[in-house]
């Protein structure tokens, strides 16, 4: 049996700052990766699966900065074991209200750096 890549949009291994809240949660990481349907991050506590937070992050684009204000949802939690004091956890998270215009902005980034990345590459 295969393993069938379920990802549908590229993504990029980009580490840009997100803030991220759910209630009482309030946070801000970095992005391991980023696509327009969602990130995967690193945080210091569990968070979990189908919790909805509320993100917020900027993308560069050439001198400006597009904010970036969308919900998402917790779709994947992995454990990262450091030692026994401390843990960490890899969080899916998938986009599950963005604006048309903060998807193709998003879209537009990803692919913007897989073509430099394949030019630097080559």
């Amino acid at each position: 049996m295969t393993h069938r890549e379920r990802r549908q949009l590229p993504r990029t291994p980009e580490r840009l700052s997100i803030a991220v809240q759910d209630g009482g949660l309030s946070l801000t990481t970095e992005t391991k990766n980023l696509s327009a349907s969602g990130a995967y991050c690193l945080v210091d506590r569990f968070i979990p699966p189908m919790t909805k937070l509320a993100l917020t992050f900027e993308l560069p684009d050439g001198s400006r900065r597009v904010k970036i204000a969308c919900a998402g949802a917790v779709v994947r939690v992995d454990p990262v074991i450091t030692d026994a004091q401390h843990s960490s956890y890899h969080i899916a998270i998938f986009f599950t209200d963005l604006s048309d215009r903060d998807r193709a902005a998003i879209g537009r980034f990803v692919q913007h750096r897989l073509a430099t990345a394949t030019r630097t590459t080559h």
